[in-house]
């Protein structure tokens, strides 16, 4: 593996550009903008999650069991419309817990302090997309480190692109920002992970020769809490 370069060593000219839009190295100043567009982000996809969840063969069954048996007890439909509700508010709160308990994890690592997790270590990196006119507000992220175990490795984390900015290109061009700075320091391998729900990113990052390795469940998360939700951990691997 060739010798690590610093962050801060970026040649200028690598720069990445977005139609209206320059993605450049963190600064300390992105600091609140960032965890913004990483909460934000995060906590839009409960919704998704849900509506995947309700549509899936299992949870339609487990439904359309409970309603009968309900119904045939009970002989009531304010009862059996009840019955549905609960178990549409428990799916609904176990897609909600698996991001708000994966969302106060970030913000108490990497997001509590982005130099020290991806600025200060050789061979990691934090990036933001800002617009180049106007508020000149913050509108994506994305980050990159070392796995620890495969020093020839190395993660992407922390995309996301604020929802009225998407479709311009900024995530395939914050993705391609990170492979160009992995390349730069002689990384071999680029993985990440991202959840089966999230389907337009997924074919975004297989376009950009991502290839899917595995789904898997969550490791922390409690077997209920994966049963309702349906949510599983999507791994993807691009050789550089």
């Amino acid at each position: 593996m060739t010798k690590l370069r610093t962050i801060g060593e970026e040649r200028p000219s690598r720069i990445a550009r977005a139609p209206g839009f320059t993605v450049r190295t963190y600064q300390p100043g992105d600091f609140w903008d960032v965890r913004r567009i990483v909460a934000g982000g995060t906590m839009e996809l409960v919704m998704v999650a849900f509506k995947q969840a309700v549509h899936s063969p299992s949870i339609v069954c487990l439904l359309l069991a409970s309603s009968g048996i309900v119904y045939a007890v009970t002989a009531s439909m304010a009862c059996t419309s009840l019955m549905c509700l609960v178990l549409l508010a428990l799916v609904y709160l176990a897609c909600r817990q698996f991001f708000a308990s994966y969302l106060r994890e970030r913000m108490k690592t990497d997001m509590a302090d982005i130099e020290g997790h991806y600025l200060k270590p050789p061979g990691a990196g934090f990036w933001v997309a800002v617009e180049e006119e106007g508020s000149r507000q913050v509108v994506g992220t994305v980050g990159m480190k070392t796995e620890p175990r495969d020093p020839s490795s190395c993660q992407l984390l922390r995309l996301f692109v604020e929802q009225r900015c998407r479709r311009q290109g900024l995530g395939r061009r914050l993705t391609q920002k990170v492979l160009d700075f992995a390349k730069d320091q002689g990384y071999h391998i680029c993985f990440l992970e991202t959840t089966n729900i999230q389907e337009p990113a997924i074919h975004m990052y297989q376009k950009m020769g991502f290839q899917v390795q595995s789904f898997y469940r969550p490791v922390k998360a409690p077997v209920i809490l994966s049963l309702l939700s349906k949510i599983l951990i999507c791994k993807l691997t691009k050789n550089l």
